[in-house]
């Protein structure tokens, strides 16, 4: 039985529809014109109440002769659609073979999370509150901006964060504060300002979003070096779907701090 790869991407899992389409015995070009056909059924619906990310994603790669071709990823949901269409002896190896695949995945991940649990790894926080005491210490002994940043990407790249040192840059890649996060979904202190805090706290400790969504920004501060924690698209969807799974609560919960919110109209 074919090995399947597990592709993880924007904080899914897929595999290549090309895999998809060997281990099935069918045409690469006759699979993506039934998945285009799914699509195109789905995307109809007007009542539906899912994305047609969770099921496949558009990717491409480059054949053996350098050309870029179209190929499309799928979820579990999407291997599932696949599946449903199938009959015989190949539709119940390929869903032996993906269900296999994914169940073993997801068993790795709840290991990794209880061995994560068992001996916690440093909080974003704390990270942050090591890098301020280094980057006071740098500018002390006369580093330079390029060598304080260059630190700062030592630092990180251990959580493989990103530290970008062009404010300008970081916005086009749609990277949002904690405060600007706040302010999207409404999500305000008891004085009326947007909860930053409130929204770290459901990122970092409710969440666990993977560090791959995170950037940390150097600041020019009049003159003295800073930096600033963002959160891109992904991590944005997550609060929003967290606020609403949880129906709005009046308070978010942390390790060891109790956060008291209101909302906006």
């Amino acid at each position: 039985m074919t090995d399947l790869t597990i592709i993880k991407q924007n904080g899914g899992c897929y595999i290549d529809s090309r895999e998809v389409a060997d281990l099935v015995g069918k045409n690469h070009k006759d699979l993506l014109r039934d998945i285009r056909g799914y699509i195109g059924i789905m995307g109809k619906s007007t009542e539906r109440n899912f994305a047609l990310s969770d099921f496949f994603l558009e990717s491409t790669y480059i054949d053996t002769t350098g050309r870029t071709l179209p190929c499309y990823l799928l979820s579990k949901m999407g291997c599932e659609m696949v599946a449903n269409k199938l009959t015989g002896e190949k539709g119940v190896l390929f869903t032996a073979a993906y269900v296999a695949k994914f169940n073993e995945m997801e068993r790795q991940e709840r290991a990794e999370l209880e061995a994560r649990a068992e001996m916690p790894a440093p909080r974003l926080g704390e990270y942050n509150a090591c890098a301020r005491i280094f980057v006071r210490a740098l500018k002390n002994i006369g580093a330079t901006p390029e060598g304080i940043i260059a630190f700062l990407k030592g630092l990180y790249g251990r959580l493989g964060i990103i530290v970008a040192a062009d404010v300008e840059n970081e916005t086009e890649a749609q990277y949002y504060t904690a405060k600007q996060i706040a302010e999207i979904v409404g999500l305000y202190s008891k004085s009326g300002f947007p909860h930053s805090q409130a929204v770290s706290c459901i990122i970092n400790e409710n969440l666990f979003i993977s560090d791959n969504h995170i950037n940390i920004v150097t600041l020019d501060c009049g003159g003295r070096l800073g930096f600033s924690t963002r959160y891109d698209s992904y991590a944005l969807r997550m609060v929003k779907e967290w606020l609403a799974d949880y129906g709005c609560p009046e308070e978010v919960y942390g390790f060891d701090r109790t956060y008291s919110v209101r909302y906006s109209q």
